[in-house]
C-alpha cells in the first residue's frame, strides 16, 4: 500500500506541474502586448527518487523556478540606444521651428532685405517723390519688423525647451525613485525565495525609459541592484537610494540641478544624454549661435546705412542734416558684442517720408545716398558676403542642422527598432507558441488525472480485499 500511496503523490505533483506550467503560460498569453514584458518559462525537474526493495523510482515532477527570457547585453544595448535615439527625436522638433522660421521665401527676411534696397533704387529715380519716400520708410520698417519677428520667434522656441525640460523632469525623478524601490523589493522577494520576474521587467523599462530621458549608464552592483548614473559620473540611482533633479529659471532659461547624496550640481548639455542633451544642445549651442549671427546681420545692415548717411553728410526734404534711419539699443553688458540683441531691437527711427536723406546738396534731384545706399546691396560686409548671402548662409545652416539631425534620428530608430527585434526574438511571447504548449500542459493535466484515477482503483481494490 506504501508504494501506491507514493503513486498518488506522483500523481498529484503531475497535476501541480501542469497547473503551474497553466498558469504560467496565462500570464505569458495575456502579457504578449504588454511593453517591457519578458517571456517566462516553468522549469519542471524529477522530484527526490525512492529506494524501496533495492529498487529505486522516481515520484514525479515538481516546478522548481519560473525563469525569465532575458539577454543582459541585448538590455543593456536598448538602453544606450535609447538615449541616443531619444536625443536626436527631441531636438527633432525645436530644430523644425528654427528652419521654418528662418525660411527664405517671399514673405520673409531675405525678401525684406531686397526690398529695403530696391526702395532706395525707386527713390533715386525720383528723389523728391512722396510716395517713393514713403516706400522706403515703409520698407525699413518692414525690414526692422522682420529681424524683431525672427527674434521673437527663436525666443519662443527657447520658452517651448524650458517647458519640455520642466515637464521631463518630474516624470524623470518619479523613474529614479521608483527604480530605486524596485531594487530594494526584488531583493526582498528573491531572499525570500520568491519570483521577481515581473518586478525585474518593470525595473527594465524605468531604466530604458530614464536613459531615452537624460542618458544614465547602467551597472549592476555587488548585491545584484541596478545602479545609474550621468555620462559626468555622477550618480543618480545607487541601491535603494534615488538622486534628484530640480530646475531653476535663470536668464529666462530653466537651468537643472542634481542633488546626490545631499550635494547639489549645476548640470549643462554636458552632463547628458537622451532628450535632456537634445534640447539643451539646441537651447544653449545652436540657438545663441543662430541669435548671434542674426544680430550681427540686422547690426551691420543698420550701421552701414546709418553711417553712410552720417558720413556722406545727408539731407533731408527740409534741408537739414539727416537722422539715422534705424535704432538699435546698444547691449547692457561690457564683454558683449555690438551686435547682441540687434535683431530684437532695430526699428525704423522715424516714420516721417521728409525726414529721409536722398543727397546731401538740398537739391531736388540729387540721389546720390540714394545710389550709395542702394548700392550696399552688393557690398561684402560680413564674412566676404553680401547681406542676402549671409542671410542665406544663416538658413542653409539651419537646414544642414535639420537634415543632420532626422538623418541620425532615422538610423538611431532603425537600430533600435534591430535591437528590439533582437529582444523580442529572446524575451517576446508567442502566443502561438504559447497555445501549443497550452495544449501539451492541457493533456499532461488529463494524463496525470487519469493515472491518478487508476492508482486509486488499485487502491480500492485492495482495500477490499
Amino acid at each position: 500500500m506504501g508504494s501506491l500511496i507514493t503513486s498518488l503523490y506522483t500523481g498529484a505533483s503531475g497535476i501541480f506541474t501542469s497547473q503551474t506550467a497553466i498558469q504560467v503560460t496565462g500570464n505569458n498569453i495575456t502579457n504578449a502586448a504588454t511593453e517591457g514584458y519578458s517571456r517566462q518559462t516553468a522549469h519542471v525537474t524529477s522530484s527526490t527518487p525512492l529506494t524501496q526493495g533495492g529498487l529505486t523510482y522516481g515520484t514525479g515532477s515538481a516546478v522548481d523556478a519560473i525563469d525569465r527570457a532575458n539577454d543582459a547585453f541585448i538590455t543593456r544595448q536598448l538602453m544606450a540606444q535609447s538615449a541616443t535615439y531619444g536625443q536626436y527625436e527631441a531636438a527633432s522638433t525645436p530644430l523644425a521651428d528654427i528652419e521654418r522660421i528662418l525660411d527664405i521665401g517671399d514673405t520673409g527676411l531675405a525678401s525684406a532685405i531686397d526690398s529695403f534696397f530696391d526702395a532706395w533704387e525707386e527713390l533715386s529715380t525720383n528723389p523728391s517723390g512722396v510716395a517713393e519716400r514713403q516706400q522706403v520708410v515703409q520698407e525699413a520698417a518692414d525690414l526692422a519688423y522682420h529681424c524683431n519677428q525672427i527674434a521673437q520667434q527663436l525666443d519662443e522656441v527657447v520658452s517651448g525647451i524650458n517647458t519640455s525640460i520642466e515637464s521631463a523632469i518630474p516624470d524623470l525623478n518619479d523613474q529614479l525613485r521608483q527604480i530605486a524601490d524596485l531594487n530594494q523589493s526584488i531583493m526582498r522577494t528573491e531572499l525570500a525565495g520568491g519570483d521577481a520576474n515581473t518586478l525585474r521587467d518593470q525595473r527594465d523599462l524605468l531604466v530604458q525609459q530614464a536613459s531615452e530621458t537624460c542618458g544614465a549608464a547602467a551597472y549592476t552592483d555587488d548585491n545584484g541592484m541596478v545602479c545609474l548614473q550621468l555620462q559626468n559620473g555622477l550618480p543618480l540611482v545607487t541601491g535603494n537610494v534615488a538622486a534628484s533633479f530640480s530646475t531653476a529659471q535663470v536668464d529666462g532659461l530653466t537651468q537643472i540641478s542634481l542633488t546626490s547624496a545631499g550635494t547639489t550640481f549645476s548640470l549643462d548639455d554636458q552632463d547628458f544624454g537622451g532628450a535632456l542633451k537634445g534640447w539643451l544642445e539646441v537651447r544653449d549651442v545652436t540657438l545663441p549661435e543662430l541669435h548671434s549671427d542674426l544680430d550681427r546681420l540686422a547690426y551691420t545692415i543698420a550701421t552701414d546705412v546709418n553711417d553712410l548717411i552720417s558720413t556722406m553728410g545727408g539731407l533731408d526734404q527740409n534741408g537739414n542734416a539727416a537722422i539715422a534711419l534705424f535704432s538699435l539699443v546698444a547691449p547692457t553688458n561690457p564683454l558683449a558684442n555690438a551686435w547682441d540683441g540687434a535683431a530684437a531691437s532695430i526699428a525704423a527711427a522715424f516714420d516721417d517720408p521728409t525726414l529721409i536723406a536722398a543727397g546731401i546738396t538740398g537739391t531736388t534731384a540729387d540721389n546720390s545716398l540714394c545710389l550709395e545706399i542702394a548700392a550696399l546691396r552688393d557690398t561684402t560686409s560680413i564674412n566676404g558676403a553680401t547681406y542676402a548671402e549671409e542671410y542665406a548662409r544663416i538658413a542653409a545652416n539651419a537646414g544642414l542642422l535639420v537634415s543632420s539631425n532626422e538623418q541620425l534620428l532615422s538610423s538611431s530608430g532603425d537600430l533600435l527598432d534591430a535591437l528590439n527585434s533582437k529582444r523580442d526574438a529572446v524575451s517576446g511571447v508567442s502566443t502561438d507558441e504559447e497555445m501549443v504548449l497550452l495544449i501539451q500542459y492541457q493533456a499532461g493535466y488529463e494524463a496525470a488525472s487519469n493515472y491518478i484515477s487508476v492508482v486509486k482503483e488499485m487502491l480500492d481494490t485492495l482495500l477490499r480485499m
